[in-house]
């Protein structure tokens, strides 16, 4: 009798336990496996280390600015007139007095002719050929000395009247001795109204001279000069023409601008600084400054401070003086300066590669106890392949500069020498901030 399809033979039954067992050893196989794998400690990664250093290190505050000349003045005519000649123009360099235009001065040479004849004039009315000084005495005049002589005469010829109209039997009559006396008094009131008149006479003289001398000033500066002004160190100022507004033959009135000039021996930058160092920027402080006209480098010094910080922008105007013997900088450019403030001493610096950056934080790698560990830092100024930290380390730290982009704090980590382990510069991954 055949089995049922449900009973099993003893060979089948044998078949199925040997297949149970092999299936058996190979699960408990594998599950040893696994348990073995995850007992065993990861893999260290190897770094290279870096050391963090402590610097000196000048601050200066990055300015931008206009130059100006030290001196930039508008020269204008004092009288009216036709411009007759131009002795300068655009480009050429003027020195002190030196003459810049000429106005017709004809009319006016007539009018101080005009006046020193009136001067003459009033002098010639009391006998004098010159203005005498301002203490002058009036007993000099001409006419009051005739007026004192007459004076003394009549005063003579009544005392010699009085003598022999006193006489017992008087010589002359009464009216001839009341004529003698009212002669004396006419002549004294004579020679006092002489030495007023030339008192008079004299001061008219003066009001006249100084019509003359407005004359001839008027005269004088129809040649339009270069202003004679000094440096503060004495030495003639220079000035190179900047701007010419009239033409020879033009009809100018009094107060027309004729040249503009630029005294630029020494040159001003006058530039805005943020509020938040106005207590960093002092007068004489050092400043270095370019300009695109230029490759070469110029230094000068802090010369004026603005006190007042302007409320719209929140700036305060700086003033640097800066030489410019060459005149290499010209009036009107624009600069870029830094203002050298302070030294600052002790100041820690690591290496640019050993800084990673994350959602706005940065931090270092340092190994504490052959594990990496991770510190947030600050950073600030950048020196060359090194950067400033402001926070976080104390400078004596050996910080991770190549395998940070596999580091995490906790893994471990096999120092090896520079060179034996590939730059995170190199990886697409850099500056991911550790692991994924």
């Amino acid at each position: 009798m055949r089995p049922s399809k449900h009973q099993s033979t003893p060979a089948g039954l044998a078949g199925r336990l040997a297949l149970a067992a092999v299936v058996s050893f190979l699960v408990t196989g594998c599950s040893k496996t696994e348990s073995n794998k995850a007992a065993a400690p990861p893999p260290s990664v190897p770094v290279v280390l870096g050391a963090a250093s402590t610097r000196t290190v000048l601050r200066e505050i990055e300015v931008v600015g206009t130059l100006w000349g030290d001196e930039d003045t508008q020269i204008a005519a004092k009288v009216a007139g036709k411009i007759v000649a131009l002795h300068k123009d655009i480009g050429d360099t003027v020195v002190a007095n030196a003459p810049l235009v000429q106005i017709e001065k004809t009319d006016y040479a007539l009018a101080v002719n005009q006046k020193q004849l009136a001067v003459r004039e009033a002098l010639a009315q009391i006998g004098l050929s010159e203005l005498p000084k301002a203490d002058f005495d009036p007993e000099t005049v001409p006419t009051v000395q005739r007026a004192k002589f007459q004076a003394q005469n009549a005063r003579a010829k009544f005392n010699r009247g009085k003598m022999l109209f006193d006489q017992q039997m008087p010589r002359i009559s009464e009216q001839e001795f009341d004529d003698l006396r009212t002669a004396v008094d006419v002549a004294e009131r004579d020679y006092a109204v002489a030495a007023l008149t030339a008192r008079a006479v004299v001061e008219e003289a003066r009001s006249r001279q100084g019509d003359l001398d407005i004359a001839a000033q008027h005269l004088r500066d129809t040649t339009i000069l270069a202003p004679d002004d000094k440096h503060p160190d004495g030495t003639p100022r220079t000035y190179g023409v900047a701007g010419r507004m009239v033409s020879v033959g033009e009809y100018i009135k009094e107060g027309v601008p004729l040249f503009r000039l630029v005294d630029d021996d020494l040159v001003k930058l006058r530039a805005p600084v943020p509020e938040r160092y106005a207590n960093q920027v002092a007068v004489g402080q050092k400043v270095r400054l370019n300009v695109e006209s230029s490759a070469k480098e110029f230094w000068g010094t802090v010369s004026r401070i603005n006190p007042q910080i302007d409320p719209d922008n929140r700036t305060f105007q700086v003033e640097f003086a800066v030489p410019n013997p060459d005149r290499a900088l010209k009036p009107g450019a624009f600069a870029h300066a830094r203002v050298q403030t302070k030294n600052d001493t002790g100041v820690v610096f690591v290496p640019q590669e050993a800084v990673t950056t994350f959602a706005g934080v940065n931090k270092v790698f340092v190994i504490k106890d052959g594990k990496a560990q991770e510190v947030r830092i600050d950073l600030g100024e950048h020196s060359g392949d090194s950067v400033e930290v402001t926070r976080g380390l104390s400078g004596a730290e050996q910080v991770v500069v190549a395998g940070t982009s596999k580091l995490a704090t906790g893994v471990a980590v096999e120092v090896r020498p520079a060179g034996a382990v590939e730059s995170d510069a190199t990886r697409p991954d850099e500056n991911t901030g550790g692991r994924p």
